[in-house]
């Protein structure tokens, strides 16, 4: 009632007390988002659903969800998966620093992206973030890979952006969202 007649004390009230309600659930969120264009809901419930499969929510769950916003989640989560794929595969270069063993390292740098941080990239029921992963990168001591090439290496990560990359899509499909959202 208080969209209809535009009584924004009235819909600011309803919608912090339906804040409070610990059963409402993200899709519901996003339907009522959608229909009294509630925009603060919209960033934290699309960042946290894009981090979660989409099967998990179910055909209820599913229909829940506006279709446009529907569609530009499956459009984000598809970016994400094909960017964090390539990522995988691609092995970022070893960064020789003061090394007198730059084959050997780099060797152990292959190894350990491809037995860590590509691992977490494609792992199928777990989403790792990128900060998780660069987190583990920064942490992990890599058997054959002297520090200051491992330092360097992950400098060079942090520094190319790649792994950060997936939080501008996220943005980028938001922005959109926003702007659709106002339009409708």
């Amino acid at each position: 009632m208080s969209t209809v007649f535009d009584v924004s004390v009235g819909k600011s009230y309803a919608i912090s007390q339906l804040e409070t309600r610990p059963d409402l659930d993200l899709p519901t969120k996003l339907q009522l988002c959608y229909r009294f264009k509630i925009l603060p809901w919209l960033t934290p419930a699309f960042k946290e659903l894009v981090s979660l499969p989409i099967k998990g929510l179910g055909p209820m769950g599913i229909a829940k969800i506006p279709a446009y916003i529907l569609h530009a989640l499956i459009q984000v989560n598809h970016q994400i998966s094909t960017h964090r794929l390539t990522l995988a595969a691609v092995v970022p270069p070893t960064m020789a620093g003061m090394c007198h063993t730059p084959l050997t390292c780099a060797d152990g740098w292959e190894t350990g992206w491809t037995t860590g941080p590509a691992e977490m990239l494609r792992h199928p029921s777990i989403f790792y973030s990128s900060w998780d992963i660069l987190a583990q990168l920064e942490s992990v001591e890599i058997p054959q890979v002297c520090s200051d090439c491992q330092e360097s290496s992950v400098v060079n990560v942090k520094e190319t952006g790649c792994l950060l990359m997936e939080d501008g899509f996220v943005e980028d499909k938001l922005e959109e969202l926003r702007a659709w959202l106002m339009s409708h």
